[in-house]
């Protein structure tokens, strides 16, 4: 089977994740995946496989040689909820030209809006037809994870062991909320959920959540002087003393920002929601603090109105573990020049599975499937950059190889 048979078979599964829920597999679709990728794992004459049904987690072992380094690789089920992802009819469009691609009557996909397209130029591409998203995020990840174990397995190739898993609900957080560290155990890991040719990300955003709560008072209209203390107004108050231009929508790369993710409130009582975002943790701290500083101010501006705040952490920055074991970024750096693979090193303006994974002692970083576009009815990806994904796999594991075993750094 080819990596393009596994993909286009993957994809007819519906699995978007439901955020709805809170346990996983938040879909049945899910499970219809792992239970189809248990069977082409066992047809691969892989032993050594534990498949959570619960929790929709699957597990792969495959045994190497003791001295050399254990490698893991990591691709999640579910698709995204924010665009429709069942029912995906894919096109195949051969031997690219620069030019418009019609989805259908309605949608196009052109290289004006999308520059990327004129860089696969000559390539097949595949794109859903323009009614749902692709799926390529992850399924891409997985087939070119399951291709690359039928090379493995049908080479005398050394290597050390191969941890392979493929989790749930990674698209609305959940995606190692279960995952069984004794069953994926390497040194070291790789997510493969990125998205252009060559993407290599090893730094994501230190994350918060702020939830502010303001207790107004409401009274009758007609009679509201010096009685009324609209929550809503302050709520404003708060959101115009942020500056205006860090905000996901006006910063990018490096740049941190602030995003008010929910406002829901009446005149009595309002509730506010901002995630706050930033590389760099003195920062992420500084900007925890303005926010702070401005509910002091707005509370005395107005009266001393009660207003709350709690601070959760939600992730670090997966560099802090990353930089003490920075050979992994070297020798993956190296396979992809193997390949003929320029490396596009790209922060993750987000979190990702490898960072739970990356602090639970085992370096992790991110590598991409080929893909762009994601969430999108524009989704695409190329059949070359898949087959070349897999090859990059492969190239890793060799590369590994090359050095006996060693410690690596929490």
């Amino acid at each position: 089977m080819t990596t393009l048979e596994r993909f286009l078979n993957y994809i007819s599964i519906d699995t978007t994740s439901n955020s709805s829920k809170t346990d996983t597999p938040s879909s049945r679709g899910q499970i219809t995946l792992a239970k189809k990728l248990n069977e082409e794992l066992i047809d691969l004459g892989i032993e050594d496989i534990h498949f959570d049904k619960d929790k929709c987690y699957l597990y792969a072992h495959i045994k190497g040689e003791e001295d050399l380094p254990k490698l893991g690789f990591v691709s999640h089920l579910d698709t995204s909820e924010t665009t429709l992802g069942r029912n995906i009819k894919p096109l195949v469009h051969n031997y690219y030209k620069e030019r418009d691609i019609f989805l259908n009557d309605f949608t196009i996909l052109s290289p004006v809006s999308f520059p990327d397209l004129k860089n696969h130029v000559g390539k097949t591409l595949i794109t859903s037809d323009g009614t749902t998203l692709l799926g390529a995020d992850d399924k891409a990840g997985i087939a070119e994870i399951m291709q690359m174990l039928e090379v493995i397995q049908n080479s005398d190739m050394k290597h050390g062991d191969i941890y392979v898993c493929f989790t749930p609900d990674e698209e609305i957080g959940l995606g190692t909320k279960n995952l069984d560290f004794n069953y994926f155990n390497p040194d070291i890991a790789y997510t493969v959920d990125g998205c252009a040719l060559g993407e290599l990300s090893y730094e994501n955003f230190n994350a918060a959540t702020v939830n502010i709560a303001i207790e107004g008072v409401s009274s009758h209209l007609g009679h509201a002087k010096g009685i009324m203390k609209n929550s809503l107004n302050v709520a404003t108050a708060i959101n115009e003393m942020l500056p205006k231009d860090e905000v996901p929508e006006k910063t990018e790369g490096y740049e941190g920002f602030f995003h008010l993710r929910k406002l829901i409130g009446k005149e009595n009582k309002t509730e506010m929601t901002y995630l706050i975002r930033d590389f760099d943790k003195e920062k992420l701290e500084q900007r925890i603090n303005k926010l702070k500083d401005i509910v002091t101010n707005v509370r005395k501006e107005y009266n001393n109105i009660p207003i709350n705040y709690n601070v959760t952490y939600s992730y670090d920055n997966m560099y802090e573990v990353i930089k003490n074991n920075f050979m992994i970024i070297e020798k993956t750096k190296n396979a992809m020049k193997e390949n003929e693979i320029e490396p596009i090193i790209t922060p993750i303006r987000g979190g990702t599975d490898g960072v739970s994974i990356t602090f639970k002692g085992i370096p992790c970083p991110n590598i991409g499937t080929g893909g762009h576009n994601y969430h999108s009815i524009y989704e695409y990806i190329a059949v070359e950059d898949m087959e070349k994904v897999t090859d990059l796999l492969v190239s890793i594991i060799k590369e590994f190889s090359k050095e006996k075993n060693k410690q690596y750094t929490k």
